[in-house]
């Protein structure tokens, strides 16, 4: 018996489910503007219309977008388009990160800080403007009268570094990092609470560092300095 092209066969794949393929059309359609906040999807009865198929799949396939915090299901009015929730998708990534990482989810989201901030460092070194500059310098003064209160602490601790990405005048940075930082917090305020005064005085003194690096302009100072914080924090 000849040979059935063994090279050149691949895994089949399973379609998609219809209740899947809907949302990926809705949410195709909410994403390209055709429906916007505060929107009704058209109803469940026109959707099986639209789609050809029934009322199960339909409602499966809302729940799926509800799911994402995009729509809101209304007892007798319908399914409302909302805006997406930040707390609600950041929850989600550290889920994810949860499920993927287990234990290590700390460590490893650390190392991707250290890789990634210390660059970001030297562009904010290069991009800043005094309005940078001046939050940078609020931040560490809101740190220092502060050091008694860790809630506090931990919240202009993560302020501080979000100014800095901002500096940077790329949105992508902030959203990527912003729930890496978010699962973090799980862990922050409990690094603070067991903090000896010596580690809290050095992460002064690094923020002071790193801010006269990127107040000077001083791209290759700011990433050697960012990098040794966050190794050391």
């Amino acid at each position: 018996m000849d040979k059935f092209q063994q090279n050149s066969l691949k895994a089949v794949i399973r379609p998609k489910n219809l209740s899947f393929q809907i949302k990926e059309q809705l949410l195709d359609a909410i994403t390209k503007g055709v429906f916007t906040v505060g929107d009704y999807l058209p109803s469940e009865n026109k959707l099986v219309e639209i789609f050809h198929t029934s009322r199960g799949v339909v409602r499966e396939a809302l729940l799926m977008l509800s799911a994402k915090g995009l729509i809101e299901i209304k007892k007798g009015k319908g399914a409302k388009i909302i805006k997406p929730s930040v707390e609600s998708l950041f929850d989600s990534f550290s889920l994810l990160v949860n499920h993927k990482c287990g234990d290590n989810g700390l460590k490893y989201t650390q190392e991707v800080r250290r890789f990634i901030e210390p660059q970001i460092a030297a562009i904010a070194a290069q991009k800043r403007n005094d309005r940078d500059i001046k939050k940078l310098e609020n931040c560490i003064a809101k740190m220092e009268e502060n050091k008694e209160n860790i809630n506090k602490l931990s919240y202009y601790d993560i302020e501080y570094h979000k100014i800095i990405w901002a500096a940077c005048g790329n949105p992508m940075f902030p959203i990527i990092l912003e729930p890496i930082v978010h699962f973090l917090q799980t862990y922050h305020k409990n690094i603070f609470y067991n903090a000896t005064s010596k580690l809290i005085d050095t992460t002064f003194e690094d923020h002071i560092q790193i801010l006269n690096a990127i107040k000077n302009n001083d791209a290759k100072s700011a990433t050697k300095i960012m990098k040794k914080h966050l190794i050391y924090s």
